[in-house]
């Protein structure tokens, strides 16, 4: 990663013990600019990025896509890259009726789609998140706005508490 990347893309993620191991370099193909985001096209990026490294599909929540949308539409509004903003993760998922177990990867500045899941590939955190065999669901939302980002990425992950007893 270079300089100039290093000062126009920021990442967040909500921290998650372990790594994961012999994960491959795929990168996802394409310029999906988010003018032309679809749920297919999100849902198919995000699962062959998954499926690459061996790792099972993700299903779609709307309810998780509606906290993610709630937490990136107040990022761009408010130029600001954090996972606070509104309250804590459990918070703002609580607050749109999700009880489940949850993780989240936030970017900031990257242009395309496949340019935010790059660099969470990129990042240990974010793509030990990302990767993760444990969550099921997920819920994703992006959205233009102020700050030195301009775009922002937003991206929820799900599954049921059980998964991660034990």
């Amino acid at each position: 990663m270079n300089l100039r990347l290093l000062t126009k893309r920021n990442f967040l993620i909500l921290g998650l013990g372990g790594t994961l191991s012999a994960c491959s370099q795929y990168l996802p193909e394409g310029s999906t600019s988010p003018v032309f985001l679809s749920r297919e096209i999100i849902m198919t990026k995000i699962n062959a990025t998954r499926a690459a490294n061996g790792v099972k599909a993700l299903a779609y929540n709307p309810v998780l896509e509606k906290a993610a949308q709630i937490h990136v539409r107040l990022m761009a509004q408010k130029g600001e890259l954090s996972h606070e903003l509104g309250g804590t993760l459990r918070e703002r998922v609580t607050a749109v009726g999700y009880q489940g177990a949850v993780g989240e990867n936030l970017a900031g500045g990257q242009d395309t789609l496949e340019d935010a899941i790059k660099g969470w590939l990129e990042s240990r955190p974010h793509r030990n998140t990302l990767l993760n065999p444990k969550f099921t669901e997920f819920g994703f939302a992006v959205a233009e706005g102020g700050g030195e980002y301009e775009i922002y990425w937003a991206m929820i992950f799900g599954s049921s508490f059980e998964a991660w007893l034990g």
